[in-house]
């Protein structure tokens, strides 16, 4: 699903015009309503293959039918990111691949998060933070969906470590990690 090992996090658009290099594939973490149909446009005229997290959207509640198809039909992403099943699951009714980003911080959240993927079917799955191998690669053997690594991956070695744990990809904000 991913051509390439990192993905570019942007979470601020004023900055992304002086990032000399992006990976393909980009997520989006910022925007407007009426901002994202141009900044995903600026993407995909270069190539970029764009996910829209649909959680951040300012001015838009994405639990709702209208909005996914605002989303693909008036943004024009890839595909999105969301926390929320019902999203994801609207989400792949409309055709758009689908991340479901989870949160582990015990036991508990990780079995929760595995039946929550397994009921949603997203095309992939983000688990965050992404430093922790023993849980990605547990992730890898339960999962039948890629899993990409992100959030408070800080260096090479970090990124690195998550795919030698079995991540598809690594998503990252700093430009270090994927330059």
């Amino acid at each position: 699903m991913f051509p390439e090992s990192y993905i570019a996090t942007i979470q601020d658009w004023d900055k992304y015009k002086t990032y000399q290099k992006l990976p393909k594939v980009v997520f989006l973490m910022t925007g407007t309503m009426l901002q994202l149909p141009e900044q995903v446009y600026e993407l995909k005229k270069h190539n970029h293959e764009v996910f829209l997290h649909c959680d951040f959207i300012q001015g838009l509640n994405p639990n709702t039918k209208e909005a996914i198809d605002y989303i693909q039909d008036v943004i024009c992403p890839d595909g999105i990111i969301s926390t929320k099943g019902s999203t994801i699951r609207n989400a792949n009714k409309v055709g758009l691949k689908t991340i479901q980003r989870i949160f582990v911080l015990d036991t508990l959240s990780l079995t929760k998060s595995i039946e929550s993927c397994l009921a949603t079917k997203p095309d992939a799955v983000e688990i965050m933070p992404g430093l922790m191998p023993t849980i990605i690669s547990r992730l890898v053997e339960e999962l039948p969906y890629p899993i990409i690594a992100g959030g408070l991956i800080h260096s090479k070695e970090d990124a690195q470590a998550a795919l030698d744990a079995g991540a598809s990809a690594v998503s990252a904000s700093n430009s270090k990690i994927w330059n």
